[in-house]
């Protein structure tokens, strides 16, 4: 734009060229984000598209599924194959309600050792409904029997 004129022209009103060009770089800046927006868009498109194809070569994957709460296995005992992973937590740290329990040491009890996290979140939500006591200390997260009104 400004490479065309003339270097009297700009330096008799620079104030007159500044406001355009500002006006300018307003108008890009607009359009890039529109073409970012686009951008983002086709992107989505074709992860819809890939997933879509995907399915189509290789069969819609089964839902994963959840743990059932505990409340809604009646007559699994702790030791059968259909105890959730809650109820064998529940089990294993009822055989010793003094011994304070790390995730790790009650994943890899429960032959779960590469499941840690899933332990952890589920000793989480096991302690959030009281089942068992979580205390966080300078050594870490310790977890122990019974509930936090008996303590």
């Amino acid at each position: 734009m400004i490479e065309n004129v003339p270097w009297e022209d700009l330096s008799g009103d620079p104030d007159k060229y500044i406001a355009a060009l500002k006006e300018r770089e307003r108008d890009m800046q607009r359009e890039a984000f529109q073409l970012r927006q686009e951008v983002r868009l086709m992107c989505q498109l074709k992860k819809y598209k890939d997933t879509t194809e995907d399915w189509r070569q290789n069969g819609i994957p089964e839902q994963r599924q959840t743990e059932p709460d505990e409340a809604s296995t009646h007559g699994a005992g702790a030791g059968s194959q259909g105890a959730t992973r809650k109820e064998r937590i529940c089990a294993l740290l009822a055989q010793d309600p003094q011994r304070q329990w790390k995730v790790k040491e009650t994943a890899i009890a429960l032959g779960e050792g590469e499941k840690e996290k899933s332990v952890r979140v589920a000793m989480d939500e096991l302690a959030r409904a009281n089942k068992i006591t979580k205390q966080v200390g300078p050594t870490g997260t310790l977890y122990q029997y019974g509930s936090m009104a008996g303590h």
